[in-house]
């Protein structure tokens, strides 16, 4: 297992926490190929076996990084994650969406939509060819259930395999 602190993790001063906001997200991506190819030299890890996991927005990373590095990765787990940017963000709840605003941009701006739907998974199902496991609560007022719902539902047209878990009494966070 390597936990990965991706750029915009906290705890590393304010510029490192800043260096994911708006355009700068993708990068993100390329730390999880870096970590890869930091675990390649090591000869200890079988990176033929790679699965990536994540919840919120680390279950969007692992979406993320599922459609952006296909042939890294044999499986991934995406708990309550985005699945796509443009509905999360336009349908943020209320205490959310100043602080969506300094970090993601203005999501109401045509050419703000297009860039996050360029890196929403939700236009990458095609891309996947991993097997997914995606669990969502129900109660989820962030991540509302019918945004993993079109998703599964995408990826299992374009004839990915997901499966996909409900827990009727659980929100944002799978705790119980």
């Amino acid at each position: 297992i390597i936990d990965l602190n991706y750029r915009g993790s906290t705890g590393y001063g304010k510029r490192y926490t800043r260096l994911d906001d708006g355009r700068q997200r993708p990068n993100q991506v390329r730390d999880v190929a870096s970590a890869l190819n930091w675990l390649a030299e090591d000869n200890r890890v079988d990176l033929t076996r790679a699965a990536t996991m994540g919840g919120s927005y680390g279950g969007y990373l692992a979406l993320a990084s599922i459609a952006g590095l296909p042939e890294r990765f044999r499986g991934a787990i995406s708990l309550v994650g985005v699945t796509n940017w443009v509905t999360s963000l336009k349908h943020a709840p209320p205490e959310l969406r100043v602080t969506d605003r300094v970090e993601y941009g203005n999501i109401d701006d045509a050419a703000e939509q297009k860039f996050f739907t360029s890196i929403s998974p939700i236009t990458m199902v095609k891309k996947i060819n991993a097997p997914l496991l995606l669990a969502h609560g129900a109660l989820d007022t962030q991540e509302p259930p019918s945004e993993p719902d079109q998703f599964v539902n995408k990826l299992r047209e374009a004839g990915g395999e997901v499966e996909s878990l409900r827990f009727p009494d659980e929100g944002h966070g799978i705790r119980k």
